[in-house]
């Protein structure tokens, strides 16, 4: 029997809830991946703990923020899943609705599962969208690329991990289900050649970056951002958790005049998230928006719209109850 939404407090309810209500089949893509990097991401927030401090006004904490060029009211944005009609009949319609719904982002997958103009046509604004340079590919990637960029995109976030081609029980439960995988030939000099290609005023960000040194590359080529990322524990087994990396890329950001004030270049993290506390260490470590993945595809499955916006508003509360009981109002305050 499936849960009502409103007894669905957590992201392991959510989690539970939908195992028993989607097909196998749907389940093995949505939790498939590496098993120990998975398991590795999770641990990684554990070391991290708080330092409380007292005695000041937090009755009014303020989550507004600016993520991938749009203004927000939580830290916490959509990232970009594929086959979105896995979980929703409406696909990535459902998921962009929802995040507007939450003042959050949604980045638009290169592999939707609705058609790209029905996606803007449910956005008030213009979305980010991430771009794939695909194995094999037949000029669909670039379509769907031209095809955004026609619409109007806010921003191109480009996935620069999971490039190994999969085989076996991982391939069926990964690529196995989209049909397509990213190119093993996709380098740095490829990822220049792209970018010339796209509009010079349309920010351009690096996701999938897990270590300083690519992240010091990926800055000296000129990104607008990186998002550290391991794809959710699907792109490489026996990695490094993917906080651990943050916490290396914002180190070696900051050390190298990267991360400060005025943030010249902007830092997000995706992967292993499964609470308001898991995203203030994450945004402690340096990050300005923490991603949700697997999650949102939970809710969407218990829910729809209404599910993946409860999801949003449980964990914005939680962030909030997080930064007040640290003695923080502002995100900016929070630091390492």
């Amino acid at each position: 029997m499936t849960k009502a939404l409103e007894e669905l407090l957590s992201t392991e309810d959510f989690e539970e809830a939908a195992k028993n209500c989607l097909p196998e089949a749907n389940w093995d893509y949505i939790s498939g991946g590496e098993s120990d990097t998975i398991q590795r991401n999770r641990r990684a927030f554990g070391p991290w703990l708080f330092r409380p401090r007292v005695l000041r006004d937090v009755s009014d904490v303020d989550l507004r923020c600016e993520l991938f060029g749009g203004a927000c009211g939580t830290p916490i944005y959509l990232s970009c899943l594929a086959k979105g009609r896995l979980v929703d009949k409406s696909g990535e319609v459902t998921f962009i609705r929802a995040a507007e719904r939450a003042q959050s982002r949604f980045i638009v997958p290169t592999i939707a599962s609705v058609g790209l103009e029905d996606v803007w046509k449910a956005a008030r604004h213009p979305p980010p969208f991430q771009v794939y340079v695909l194995a094999n590919d037949d000029g669909s990637s670039r379509q769907q690329l031209d095809l955004a960029l026609a619409l109007g995109v806010g921003a191109l976030v480009v996935t620069v991990d999971a490039n190994a081609p999969r085989h076996g029980a991982l391939h069926r439960a990964t690529a196995g289900a989209t049909g397509v995988f990213p190119s093993p030939r996709f380098d740095w000099k490829m990822l220049e050649e792209l970018r010339k290609s796209f509009p010079a005023d349309v920010p351009v960000y690096l996701k999938g970056i897990q270590s300083a040194e690519d992240a010091l590359q990926a800055v000296a080529m000129g990104v607008k951002g990186i998002v550290v990322s391991n794809h959710g524990g699907r792109a490489c087994g026996n990695a490094i958790g993917a906080l651990e990396a943050l916490e290396e890329v914002a180190t070696a950001l900051r050390s190298a005049g990267f991360l400060g004030a005025e943030d010249p270049v902007e830092l997000y993290f995706d992967s292993g998230v499964r609470s308001g506390r898991d995203v203030v260490k994450a945004l402690c470590l340096g990050s300005r928006g923490v991603g949700l993945g697997r999650p949102y595809y939970w809710a969407a499955a218990c829910g729809g719209e209404d599910g993946i916006l409860q999801l949003l508003q449980q964990l914005t509360a939680e962030v909030k109850l997080c930064m007040q009981q640290l003695g923080v109002s502002q995100l900016r305050q929070l630091n390492p």
